[in-house]
């Protein structure tokens, strides 16, 4: 190759391209799905590989063969199966087989299908090992048992992510050793929506950054959402902090 030949070849990457390819990679994203999420997923797949090559390398390579074998397999199966929309409800006793496993984007640390809601900020799903996770939603507390707006919030939840294939992206084991994780319904962050909805506070002890559910929970006050249609909602905190 001449020196002007490789000097052409070299200007094909240059920053202009690679912003074209950015730019449309996004527009083709935004009009097919609504939203632009594939650099927040990027981002979220280099975190969870970084935490897992530091903790165990030849684990990480090792689960990483796995997982994409296992995330092929899937879709083969679920090209000759598809689940109906309007199927019932499967109740965790009832055996799934893995082609029933709705799986998300392989950076979730987590994924599965949603078996029971317990009530608005907690779930168990069931993986395609049959093996039963109880999560507990990140960042966000909803109504007790027997407060206003408690069955709600659980309905409301289960309008979301029953019966549904979601991933979560795991932050934490709490006391109870529930897994505590940010749960996604493909592009939709569960955790917020409900913030959103006005069915949950933002929990600021414990995710005291997070702008996006700080923000949620604003609007939701501003627009009288939910729970914020009372004249004075107790949040969750102070109402075990008295009932206990």
């Amino acid at each position: 190759m001449s020196k002007a030949e490789s000097q052409n070849h070299r200007r094909l990457f240059t920053s202009r391209v690679f912003l074209a390819i950015f730019l449309l990679i996004s527009l083709y994203q935004y009009v097919s799905a609504g939203q632009v999420t594939w650099i927040t997923s990027s981002f979220r797949w280099i975190e969870s590989s970084a935490r897992s090559i530091w903790v165990d390398p030849k684990g990480f390579v090792s689960d990483s063969a796995d997982s994409v074998s296992n995330y092929a397999s899937d879709a083969v199966d679920s090209v000759a199966k598809e689940r109906s929309k309007d199927e019932p409800f499967i109740g965790p006793a009832k055996t799934i087989s893995r082609s029933d496993i709705t799986w998300s984007a392989p950076a979730y640390d987590l994924s599965g299908r949603v078996v029971k809601v317990t009530d608005g900020d907690t779930i168990t799903i069931l993986d395609a090992n049959q093996t039963q996770h109880k999560v507990r939603l990140y960042g966000i507390d909803t109504p007790e048992y027997k407060q206003p707006y408690s069955r709600v919030a659980t309905k409301a939840l289960a309008g979301l992510v029953e019966g549904e294939g979601v991933g979560v992206d795991v932050k934490d084991t709490d006391s109870y050793g529930r897994t505590v994780g940010v749960v996604y319904k493909g592009n939709v962050n569960v955790n917020l929506q409900m913030v959103k909805s006005g069915y949950a506070w933002w929990y600021k002890k414990h995710a005291p950054l997070d702008d996006d559910l700080r923000m949620a929970e604003e609007r939701a006050q501003i627009d009288k959402l939910g729970l914020w249609a009372e004249p004075d909602p107790i949040a969750p905190w102070e109402w075990r902090r008295t009932n206990r």
